[in-house]
């Protein structure tokens, strides 16, 4: 079976674009107005057993980016991103999404002194 990488970032992009109040990139084009949130990094480990089906664990890095004065809307968008994925059954067209957790979530403000980021790390369990 095909690996389940592609399908479960377009079940994610898709959860996200419907339930948050923000819009949703992969590759952000440089001028994009605030807030929004990026899909930046995954890692994936093979935690397959010796025999049965192929198992992985994920780990999704996303980042919410905000001009607003203050914490408050990044911190406010977070939570809508955990809301939309913690622990929640996640369909896929490719394979199985057996767990979704939240992780992590941070705010900060970042090296320009102005915008403030959020971070949202998401372990994900699939098997193919």
């Amino acid at each position: 079976m095909a690996d389940p990488s592609v399908a479960l970032q377009e079940a994610m992009f898709a959860r996200l674009d419907a339930e948050v109040s923000c819009p949703v990139y992969d590759g952000a084009p440089m001028d994009t107005a605030m807030p929004y949130i990026s899909f930046d990094r995954e890692i994936s480990t093979n935690t397959s057993p010796i025999a049965g089906r192929k198992r992985e664990q994920r780990l999704i890095y996303l980042s919410v980016w905000s001009d607003a004065h203050g914490q408050a809307e990044v911190k406010r968008i977070n939570g809508e991103i955990v809301a939309a994925l913690n622990e929640r059954p996640l369909p896929l067209a490719v394979g199985r999404a057996v767990s979704v957790r939240v992780e992590q979530a941070d705010a900060q403000r970042d090296a320009d002194g102005v915008t403030y980021q959020g971070s949202i790390t998401i372990r994900v369990i699939t098997t193919h």
